[in-house]
């Protein structure tokens, strides 16, 4: 039977060519796939489906002039294909993977974080309720409501001196308070 025949025969869709075909050209195609892909299940899928194809397609034949190469690169196009999606849902699945653990790492850091953040502000509210009265007062005017020395000293009507020694006081007990946290502690009250 000649080419331009069996081409005929395929492209009228008859079963008999299309089973010939089949038996012909499976384990050479198999093969290509195989050379391309790793995993012999997916080599017969992509085999599988160019077999489909032709089937799907077999009216659009009479333009081929070589069958044998026309198998062969459709069969090669389509583990290119393959790998090239398989690349893509690898690296979307490695980058959903990456995501998931970086929220997750987020979420811990941030609930470490407020946990710190909370036992810190308890550490310092009693470290400041520990101060002298007078040098709390003065502490609390300086460091939270952000007045200089001088605007102290007039408010409370005593000597910026006195301002100075207490918030120098105040700085020294805060250190020891709250030596676990100093680093935090010397961003936080400019120290």
């Amino acid at each position: 039977m000649g080419s331009k025949k069996f081409t005929s025969l395929l492209e009228k869709k008859d079963d008999h060519a299309h089973e010939v075909l089949f038996r012909l050209y499976y384990g050479k195609l198999l093969h290509i796939a195989k050379g391309y892909l790793d995993n012999y299940e997916d080599a017969e899928g992509i085999v599988q489906n160019v077999f489909v194809k032709i089937w799907e397609k077999s009216e659009n034949l009479s333009a081929v002039k070589n069958i044998n190469n026309y198998l062969h690169t459709i069969t090669k196009n389509a583990c290119l294909d393959f790998l090239k999606h398989q690349k893509v849902k690898n690296n979307f699945s490695v980058y959903y993977q990456q995501r998931i653990s970086i929220q997750s790492q987020f979420i811990k850091d941030e609930a470490a974080s407020l946990i710190i953040e909370s036992e810190l502000q308890e550490t310092i509210d009693n470290a400041i309720a520990a101060l002298p009265e007078k040098c709390k007062k003065v502490f609390i005017k300086s460091r939270f409501e952000g007045l200089k020395n001088a605007e102290i000293a007039e408010k409370l009507q005593i000597s910026k001196r006195t301002v100075d020694n207490h918030i120098s006081t105040a700085l020294q007990h805060m250190r020891l308070y709250l030596k676990e946290y100093l680093t935090l502690i010397i961003i936080f009250f400019k120290i």
